[in-house]
This record gives structure tokens, C-alpha cells and sequence, in this order.
């Protein structure tokens, strides 16, 4: 009886455990967070600052103390620059006493970058790489006396400049462009490459302690990670799942022997075989300490439900716990048997993932088939939620990101190679969401040393990473670099007079050390060599492949700045587009100078903050090729009107190139479309769909409709016919009949001129269907209509089933609009000045969720188009505010609009005057 009440108490213990979602620990043998108070001041002793916690960074700590502005507002990205130049020491306190532990160490998760590290008087050891794990014996200091823990920082901008001198090849660019305002030779560190500033973002050359510190005991060994490959099987006519675990133990920094017993649980899943769940080890740890212990399991296969992501099923995961006991435990009577316990627990998707590459008729297909299903993958590109690293802990701030991906039906983001390793919650939340995760390597855009020093810091930095995120289902891919093999073979850093030579360095990182370590440690994924690359055709023609951007193979980066964005005529696509965008500019409201600058002093700041080499041109081009431009920089009202044009010719560059690319899914074997970029760093000029802040730009809103499993594609394309495709990546049922209406409008009235209606059309699961391609503009030439005054609207409805009684009338599940003719186009009489006004129709807050809802209505007096809502600069206390619908047309005389924002304490109250109005009718009749 005692022995069952000993089990059930352990049981609650780890199923309480598992819902925190935290480390199995036991009492005794512990991983103790060092929630210590710091002081960090420069060598010089100006600047002291106090009381600082972990995660922590120079940058966060001199603002919190008010030493600096904020590093995000005004000039501060230059202002501040003298902070990453100068060397800077954290200090604290630390008492521990090492009692009858075998083992006690310090362990550092992560150290940005280059510290030197002492307990007392004792130097433990340097950090050079802030992407890798460092671990100290500090043993006999943990005397019970308190000594100092003291890192002494040295500039990473410091240090990167020392090591560019004397080098007979440069590791090219030696500097980012002068636009950038940025830092030097970023690539001769293992930093995140974008903090010495990139495109999109400012220059912040962070230093401190941006991972937890722990002090861990035991006497036995250490569970540091586990590694899962799951794969189908058929044995004998069973059906099952095969888990090969990898137990990764520690004993410390030495090695020593470990006898002792493996216990393997899958909570609420049996093993086929009972004996799976234990397994002896008597073996001895390497020099390092480390031991890779192997084990399989099996269980059957409808004794679990599949993970699959977003849109295609359930996101169900299964806690492994995985149990080490040292066999002293059960030998003889001792004082602190937990000492020799460590436990884990991490959360498992049964799944399977294929990068298919298979020959096609004009060169290989590229796309991703998860549980056999092809998947057409619709997501973004990721890039740190922070250019401070420490900040990109912000739990709430990734978790709001990430569920604004899974809301606008992506299915896949691409952790970018210029950022970081991201947290275990953002790879939990992303398994969670059913987000798949493209995972590139930690190196972008440039060149690379190959000394003995460097590659021994990547490979231990890839190691370590690749075990830590392994076992989560979302992760599909691996990615060795962003854009290497491309800048190397279209001579982007003046590469061609030293091919030779940098051609070997390539090969020697990515080829010889972090492909063969990433495939030691995850043999369950494809690594590919980079993005953009060919793929499998890389690989055969060494690695470096005639065309990285060949669309026939592999995937594509595609931009293009100065040919129309709005014409789909321009796009072909790739097997797979793992980058393509185009620039705006945050909302007028998201600038807090802009409530104290003057115009003139706002454009200055915007340029300053605008990193692309091409400067604003893109951006002004693209507007004046189909909009009305604003050609006063001087007169009132010019930015607010030239952000919102930006914003929408943003919108309709990614909306037009996207559907192409969904659209071309049979004809050219398109099956992935993932655009630059998700999230941004500070407020500036970028290609993000959504702001710093979480502001969502027109963009984001209307990747619902661009995004949605069922989606009706319509553009005019290169033959000038209006194609109409039906595309569904749902996969039940098996046929859908659909009836598509196209309703041909004039701008200027709510009368319609042409109801065009198509039934029945068989639209198969998970592919596309062609519905029409018409000669429209025969048709409006026929009745002597101009397309440069209609355009298109389009609905698809689920054909009504046979023999059912007449039902209300339907709502459809998908709307779309064709422009026949630039907006700037359209003739006089058509330019109509609608009357906009909003009215509340409810609003609830709640003091729970801090969440406020918004019920508008939303009324005209005639069509409006591309209305742009956005509340007042007075509600600068509510946070994350979205539309449930912006910049739309507006061809009825009322439409609902759903407004949510974070209301701290529920303390606004929002009024119809709370929220501006913009529409392109106002800019035409001008």
C-alpha cells in the first residue's frame, strides 16, 4: 500500500510538473537559477549602475537607469554608439557550499560575447561565442564564504577590429554600407551578425549576460538534452512509431565511469515492449564529461494522434520523461540518494517530415511533405523580436508574434541566419501553433574565417544548439548560411580575384564542419547546404551551383524594386520562394517624434533610419507607377498621406506576388511562399508586416484573405486575360464544388454593372483548380465600357448540396478584387468623394485579459476605396491594437469592422473620434 501511494504521489509531482512545463528536477540533485542582483559599470568607473537582473544587457541597464535615451527613439542609434566600444564589468556577490555533492559547476547559457570570467581570485575561463553554453567547476569555492562573480567585458566592436588586422585574405564586406551607420567586421565573431546593424535594422553592439545563470549539483550524472528520430514502421503486419532517444549524460568536466538505469516514459502512451522503459548503463564519459547513451522505443501506431501544422489538423504533443538513477541509489543506504537522480521531460510530435526533391521534366522539385501530405508552405521570415538580445526573452512579445503568424493561416517561418538561436519558448510555442520552422544556421550574407579557432567555436556553438531545439516537431529544415553561396558566385564583396581562396573557406565551414555536425546530432532532417541554393543540384556541381537563383531547383530569394510590384505579369516564382517583399513605412502614429517634430525634421529622421542603399526610391516609385504621390514634403499632412500609400502598395506588391506564386502551384511546381519579413527592431522603413510594438501594417490584415486555406486567386496576367484560380490546401473533403461570381463595378457607384456567375466547378483537395481565364478587356470593349473606371469583385460559395431545401442566402468562403488599371488611372467622372463615418457599436473590456473589443460600423455615402483606419496618437496607452479588417474596399453602404487592443487596467474608452479615416478617394479628387 505504501509502495502504490509512494508511485501515485510521484505521478502527481510529474504530470504538475510536465503542465508548468519546466525540468523534472529532484530535490537534492538541482539546476538553481542565480537570481542575483548585479552592479555593471565601465573600466573607468563613470558609470555604475545597480541591481540589475538576469537576462541583462549594457544597452537595457543604462536605460533603465536613465544613463541613456532609449535606444529605439531619435538619433540614439548613433548617439549611444560609444556604449559597444567600451569595455564594461558585471559583478555580484555569490555564497555556495558544495556539501557532500560530487559534482558542482557554474553554468553560463549564454555570454555576449567576449568576457573574461572569475570567481574570488580564481579566473574560471574566457567567452568568445555568445551562441554556446559555458560551464566552470567551481566546486572547491563553494566553500560556504561569499566570494565575487565578476565578468569583464571587452567590446565586441574592439575586438572584431583587432581581429581584421593582418589578415592576408579579408573576410569580406569588411563594413556594412555607410547607410547602415553601423559596425565593422562582424563576421570574425560569433555574435549575432545583426547587431552591428543590417538593412533593416540599427546598430547596437550589445554586451552582457543574455541567458540564465544556473548553478547545478549532483554526484551521479546530468541529463543535459534528449534527442528524438521518430519514424513509420511495419513490422509483421503492426502498424507502430519508432523512437530512437538520445540521452545526452554530463559528469562534470572529467571523466568518469556512470553505472546506473535509464527509465523512458511516454505519459499516457504504452510501449509495445515493456522492457523499452529501463535501460543499464555501465559505461565512462569523454575527457568532457559527456556520454551519448542510446535507446529505442516503439508504440502503436493509433496508440497516438499525428502532429500536423497549421491548417491541415492537430498540433497534438506527448511528454517524454526520461529518468537517470545512479545504482548506488538502490545499493546501499544513503544520506542524499536525489543527488544521483536527474530527471527531463520534453514535448514530442509523431510526425514525419520530407524535403522532396524528386525529377521533374525542367529539373528537380522542391517542397515539403509532412505525413506524406505535400504541403505548400505560407509563412515569413523571422528575425530577432529584439536587436537587444536579452530583451528577446520577452515571453508575451513572442508569443503575441507568433499567434499573429498562426492567425494569418501561416504555416511555416524561417529563423533567419543573421539573428539568433531562438529561446525553448519560442520552439514550444512554434510546435504549439503548428508553425514548421526553416532553421538556418547563425550566418548571413558574407564571408567567413576557417582558422582551427573558429571552426572549433562554430562546431561546439552548433552542437549544443541543435541538440537543445532537435526534438521539436515544428523544426522541418536545416539551413546552413543565408545567401553565402550566392554572394560567392555572383561576386556580391568583390570575391572573383580570390575565388579560389574563398571558395575553400566556404567549403572548409559549411562543408566539412557545420553540415557533417549538424547531420552527427539530427540525423531526422535534411541540412541544406543554404538559401537561396539549388538543393541536391548544389551538391553535384560542388557545392557552389552555376545559379544559386535557378527557379527549377532548390529555392529562390526574389526582389524586384523598380519593375511595377502591382502587375502579376512580372512574377514567375520558383519551386519554392523563401524570400521575396517589399518595403513601407510604419504607421505615422508609431513615431513618437513625430508628435514634436516638424515635417522637415520627421523626413530627416525617416532617411536616417532608412538602411537600404536605394534609399526611399522603391518606395516612391512603386507609388507614383499606380497611386496619386504626394509631391510636397513640406505641406501638412504629408507623411501620414505617404504612409498610408506606402503601406497599401506594400500590401498589394505582396498580395499580387503571393497569389501568383499559390496560383502556379501545378504550372511551375511552386510550393512555398515566404516573404520578407514577419517583424522589425525599432520603428523605420522595412519590409516587415508587422511593426515593432506589434502594430499590424496593411500588410498583416490582409494576409488573412492572401493566406486563407481557401483562397480564389485572380490577376491579370502576361496575356492580359483575367485568370481566376481556386486554390485549397484543405485536405477534407476529397472534391468541393464551388459557384464563383464575378461582379464587375464602376468606382463611382454602388450600382452594379455586370454579374458574371460560375457553378459547380470540381475543385479537388490540396491543389488548385483553374475556374476561368476571360478576356476581360474585350468583354468591357464589347459594351463600351474603359477599364480604367471598373474593376473586379470576385466570390467563391460552396455549391448547395442536391435536393436540400433553398437556403438563406449563403456567406462565401472566399472574396477577392481584380484592378483592371492603375488607381491613379481612373477617369474624373468616376472619381467620386465618398462621406466616411464611423460609429461604436459596442465595446467590452476585459479586466482579466486586459483585452478590449471593439464592435465599429463603418458607413459611406459612396464606394470607398482602400479604407485605412487607425486611432489617434491620444491612445498611445493602448497596445497591439489590430483591425479585424483594414484598408479595404468598401463597395456597400455599411460594413462591420472589429477593433481588439491591450487595455492595461481597461482604462480607455474609446469613441468613433478616437479612430482617423483615409481613403485613395480623397488623393484622386484632389
Amino acid at each position: 500500500m505504501l509502495d502504490a501511494l509512494k508511485f501515485f504521489l510521484f505521478v502527481i509531482l510529474l504530470l504538475v510538473t510536465i503542465m508548468l512545463n519546466q525540468h523534472v528536477t529532484s530535490k537534492r540533485s538541482a539546476e538553481l537559477d542565480l537570481e542575483l542582483l548585479w552592479q555593471i559599470q565601465d573600466t573607468k568607473g563613470v558609470y555604475v549602475i545597480q541591481n540589475q537582473t538576469v537576462p541583462s544587457g549594457v544597452y537595457t541597464a543604462l536605460e533603465q537607469s536613465m544613463v541613456i535615451g532609449s535606444l529605439l527613439e531619435e538619433y540614439n542609434d548613433v548617439n549611444t554608439s560609444w556604449v559597444g566600444e567600451t569595455d564594461w564589468t558585471y559583478r555580484t556577490n555569490l555564497s555556495c557550499l558544495a556539501e557532500d555533492y560530487k559534482y558542482v559547476l557554474l553554468t553560463f547559457h549564454g555570454v555576449d560575447t567576449f568576457a573574461s570570467v572569475s570567481l574570488g581570485e580564481q579566473l574560471l575561463g574566457t567567452t568568445e561565442n555568445m551562441f554556446v553554453r559555458y560551464r566552470y567547476d567551481v566546486k572547491q569555492l563553494c566553500d560556504g564564504d561569499t566570494h565575487e562573480l565578476r565578468l569583464q567585458f571587452r567590446s565586441p566592436v574592439v575586438e572584431a577590429r583587432e581581429r581584421a588586422k593582418d589578415r592576408a585574405l579579408p573576410i569580406v564586406p569588411t563594413c556594412p554600407p555607410d547607410v547602415y551607420h553601423g559596425q565593422c567586421h562582424v563576421n570574425l565573431i560569433r555574435k549575432m551578425q545583426a547587431s552591428f546593424a543590417w538593412d533593416w535594422g540599427l546598430s547596437a553592439p550589445s554586451m552582457g549576460i543574455w541567458k540564465p545563470i544556473r548553478l547545478e549539483y549532483y554526484s551521479s550524472a546530468l541529463i543535459r538534452d534528449l534527442t528524438v528520430v521518430i519514424s513509420e514502421l511495419e513490422v509483421n503486419g503492426s502498424e507502430r512509431w519508432s523512437i530512437a532517444v538520445r540521452v545526452y549524460l554530463e559528469t562534470g568536466l572529467a571523466s568518469a565511469q556512470v553505472h546506473g538505469l535509464l527509465t523512458f516514459k511516454i505519459i499516457g502512451v504504452p510501449f509495445l515492449n515493456e522492457a523499452d522503459q529501463t535501460l543499464a548503463v555501465t559505461n565512462k564519459t569523454n575527457e568532457h564529461g559527456e556520454l551519448l547513451v542510446e535507446h529505442g522505443l516503439t508504440v502503436a501506431r493509433n496508440a497516438v494522434e499525428r502532429w500536423w501544422p497549421n491548417g491541415y489538423g492537430k498540433q497534438t504533443l506527448y511528454s517524454l520523461y526520461v529518468r537517470w538513477e545512479d545504482e548506488a541509489v538502490n545499493g546501499v543506504k544513503l544520506p542524499n540518494p536525489d543527488t544521483m537522480i536527474s530527471e527531463k521531460v520534453i514535448r514530442i510530435g509523431f510526425r514525419t517530415v520530407q524535403l522532396s526533391q524528386e525529377r521533374a521534366t525542367d529539373g528537380l522539385m522542391f517542397y515539403f511533405k509532412v505525413n506524406d501530405v505535400p504541403i505548400f508552405a505560407k509563412g515569413s521570415n523571422w528575425i530577432p523580436s529584439s536587436v537587444l538580445p536579452e530583451r528577446s526573452y520577452d515571453s508575451n512579445y513572442v508569443k503575441f508574434l507568433l499567434y499573429a503568424a498562426r492567425d494569418a493561416h501561416m504555416n511555416m517561418l524561417r529563423v533567419w541566419g543573421g539573428g539568433l538561436y531562438e529561446s525553448d519558448h519560442f520552439y514550444r510555442l512554434a510546435d504549439e501553433l503548428g508553425l514548421l520552422i526553416w532553421h538556418d544556421l547563425m550566418f548571413a550574407c558574407s564571408m567567413y574565417p576557417s582558422e582551427p579557432d573558429f571552426l572549433r567555436t562554430v562546431q561546439e556553438e552548433v552542437r549544443q544548439n541543435v541538440r537543445r531545439i532537435q526534438h521539436h516537431p515544428s523544426v522541418a529544415v536545416w539551413a546552413t548560411n543565408n545567401e553565402n553561396e550566392v554572394a560567392l558566385r555572383q561576386n556580391w564583396y568583390k570575391t572573383n580575384a580570390n575565388y579560389t581562396a574563398y571558395y575553400t573557406q566556404y567549403v572548409e565551414l559549411y562543408v566539412r564542419t557545420v553540415l557533417p555536425t549538424v547531420e552527427a546530432n539530427d540525423p531526422w532532417r535534411t541540412v541544406l547546404l543554404s538559401s537561396p541554393s539549388n538543393g541536391d543540384q548544389s551538391l553535384k556541381e560542388r557545392f557552389i551551383a552555376t545559379n544559386p537563383q535557378d527557379p527549377r531547383y532548390g529555392d529562390v530569394h526574389y526582389y524586384n524594386y523598380f519593375l511595377d510590384g502591382w502587375n502579376a505579369a512580372q512574377y514567375r516564382g520558383g519551386r519554392f520562394v523563401s524570400e521575396y517583399g517589399f518595403q513601407s513605412f510604419p504607421a505615422y502614429t508609431s513615431w513618437p517624434e513625430a508628435r514634436s517634430y516638424r515635417q522637415a525634421e520627421l523626413s530627416q529622421l525617416i532617411n536616417h533610419r532608412q538602411h537600404s542603399p536605394l534609399g526611399n526610391a522603391p518606395i516612391l516609385t512603386m507609388i507614383e507607377l499606380n497611386l496619386p504621390l504626394p509631391r510636397d514634403p513640406s505641406a501638412d499632412g504629408y507623411w501620414p498621406e505617404l504612409i498610408y500609400l506606402s503601406q497599401l502598395s506594400q500590401a498589394m506588391i505582396v498580395k499580387t506576388e503571393t497569389e501568383v506564386y499559390r496560383a502556379r502551384r501545378v504550372e511551375h511546381g511552386t510550393m512555398g511562399a515566404l516573404y520578407w519579413q514577419l517583424n522589425d527592431v525599432w520603428i523605420a522603413p522595412s519590409w516587415s508586416s508587422i511593426e515593432y510594438g506589434g502594430t499590424f501594417k496593411l500588410l498583416h490584415v490582409w494576409l488573412r484573405d492572401i493566406f486563407a486555406p481557401e483562397h480564389l486567386v485572380a490577376f491579370v496576367n502576361e496575356r492580359r486575360q483575367l485568370e481566376v484560380v481556386a486554390v485549397r490546401d484543405t485536405l477534407q473533403p476529397d472534391v468541393q464544388l464551388w459557384d464563383v461570381e464575378l461582379r464587375i463595378h464602376r468606382y463611382g457607384s454602388f450600382r452594379l454593372v455586370e454579374r458574371i456567375r460560375q457553378e459547380r466547378i470540381r475543385v479537388p483537395a490540396n491543389t488548385v483548380e483553374l475556374v476561368s481565364t476571360w478576356d476581360v478587356y474585350g468583354h468591357l470593349a464589347k459594351q463600351g465600357l474603359h477599364p480604367a473606371d471598373h474593376l473586379v469583385l470576385l466570390y467563391a460559395y460552396l455549391h448547395p448540396a442536391d435536393g436540400l431545401p433553398s437556403q438563406p442566402a449563403p456567406q462565401p468562403i472566399a472574396e477577392n478584387f481584380a484592378l483592371l488599371d492603375k488607381l491613379k488611372n481612373i477617369r474624373q467622372e468616376q472619381r467620386v468623394q465618398p462621406t466616411v463615418s464611423i460609429s461604436v457599436v459596442s465595446a467590452v473590456c476585459s479586466e482579466q485579459s486586459n483585452l478590449t473589443s471593439v464592435s465599429l460600423e463603418v458607413s459611406v455615402s459612396a464606394p470607398a476605396l482602400f479604407v485605412y483606419l487607425q486611432l489617434t496618437p491620444e491612445n498611445s496607452t493602448l497596445k497591439q491594437c489590430q483591425f479585424s479588417r483594414n484598408g479595404f474596399l468598401q463597395f456597400q453602404p455599411v460594413r462591420t469592422v472589429q477593433l481588439t487592443c491591450v487595455d492595461p487596467g481597461c482604462r480607455n474608452k474609446i469613441q468613433a473620434r478616437d479612430i482617423t479615416v483615409r481613403t485613395v478617394n480623397e488623393l484622386l479628387v484632389r
